[in-house]
């Protein structure tokens, strides 16, 4: 057994892609953020399809490292180990770049969505209820806990799928 090296570990492999998860994820948020992207649904595209690569990158990458193995609970603990990590390090990112470099940002997007809800019709009562809403979301902890929320619950449902596809048992085991 000496000279043998020893398989990373799973928390190793995630966190490298995690990492890169979470800067891509903020690269996303501050070119919507500095471009004035109205559509949500193109920055949340993109991120979904770039934890789903990076994911599928690490399951690969742990299987390669364990004989080409990993049981779907591996997967799935691993996928969504790695959408925790990187929801963590992008609120954090966000959170520094809301609070200290544009921090005009909340009053921005505060004003974009009362100009969106008269767009709409949406006037009176109705108006002040989604602002009052906005208000309390839109503030640095706001944004940090929604994101963190939505980045694991997200994860979760990505790791669920992606480990369906990308498990791989021990061929040896008769069930």
């Amino acid at each position: 057994m000496e000279g043998q090296q020893q398989a990373p570990s799973i928390v190793n492999i995630v966190t490298k892609y995690a990492l890169i998860q979470g800067v891509l994820s903020f690269v996303v948020f501050l070119v919507r953020a500095l471009t004035g992207i109205k559509q949500n649904w193109v920055p949340s595209v993109v991120d979904a399809a770039l934890l789903i690569l990076l994911m599928v990158l690490a399951h690969r990458e742990f299987k390669k490292t364990h004989n080409g193995m990993m049981t779907y609970p591996q997967g799935l603990g691993s996928g969504t180990l790695l959408a925790t990590e990187a929801a963590v390090i992008s609120s954090v990112l966000v959170y520094v770049y809301v609070r200290y470099i544009n921090t005009g940002y909340i009053a921005a997007a505060i004003q974009a969505q009362k100009v969106a809800l008269q767009q709409r019709g949406i006037t009176g009562a109705q108006a002040q209820q989604a602002m009052a809403i906005m208000s309390a979301i839109m503030t640095p902890a706001g944004i940090v806990v929604t994101s963190l929320i939505t980045g694991v619950i997200l994860g979760f449902i990505v790791a669920l799928i992606v480990s369906i596809i990308t498990q791989r048992g021990d061929p040896r085991v008769v069930v």
